[in-house]
């Protein structure tokens, strides 16, 4: 099967073929922790667009997005007082902790701050924009709404989508739903949603109970 040619609609249980799809700009419905999520390469800009209008959602307010271990974004963190740094850290492995219930565990989003170095320009060759991250996910912010995903399966999913253009691994994370709609907790709930208009990596949410929190970094605030 030539996956360049997979029609939306398509469903796998690969996340090296979900990798895939994302790099061809396709968009794509996934569990996360409590929910459902759909995004794309987040370093794609029309991809981005897709979420936004499939989402109706102001291209100023940003878009959160995932990534699979600390280690990656490292270079996100060390501007931070190291006393925050552990707190985002310990943040982002109690949520995956089996040690934690179920129902106590709780996704957490950090809005870490971005010096303006870390912004792309793209008046640059692209070799240049490898630490970069594009200004269509900030939104009019200048921080990055950015998670370390507890789900193993879209771990392994961001994992697929580390290259020289998205060096940190990065995916779009919203809620799969229409606006107005509540967020689907199945892949039968996301299918009945968007059917061929998108693709789909199926398997279970982890059943977090809470919902996820988005907290400041500088400030240590939570925001939701």
């Amino acid at each position: 099967m030539n996956s360049n040619i997979e029609p939306n609609g398509a469903i796998t249980t690969s996340p090296e073929q979900a990798a895939n799809w994302l790099k061809q700009g396709q968009l794509l419905a996934y569990p996360t922790e409590s929910v459902w999520g759909i995004g794309c390469d987040a370093y794609n800009q029309s991809a981005v667009e897709q979420v936004l209008a499939i989402k109706n959602r102001p291209s100023e307010k940003g878009m959160i997005v995932v990534t699979d271990s600390i280690e990656r974004i490292q270079p996100l963190l060390q501007q931070l007082p190291q006393q925050r740094q552990q707190q985002i850290i310990a943040s982002w492995s109690q949520q995956a902790s089996n040690e934690v219930g179920v129902n106590s565990r709780q996704a957490h989003t950090w809005l870490l701050p971005l010096k303006e170095a870390q912004f792309k320009d793209q008046s640059k060759p692209d070799n240049q924009l490898q630490a970069k991250v594009p200004y269509w996910i900030t939104g009019k912010h200048d921080s990055i709404a950015i998670r370390v995903i507890a789900h193993p399966l879209i771990a392994q999913l961001c994992e697929q989508m580390v290259s020289s253009t998205n060096p940190y691994g990065l995916i779009v994370s919203t809620s799969c739903n229409p606006s107005g709609e509540t967020p689907a907790k199945s892949f039968e709930q996301a299918y009945a949603y968007f059917g061929q208009d998108i693709a789909y990596l199926p398997g279970e949410t982890l059943g977090y109970i809470l919902p996820s929190q988005i907290s400041d970094a500088l400030s240590g605030q939570v925001i939701r």
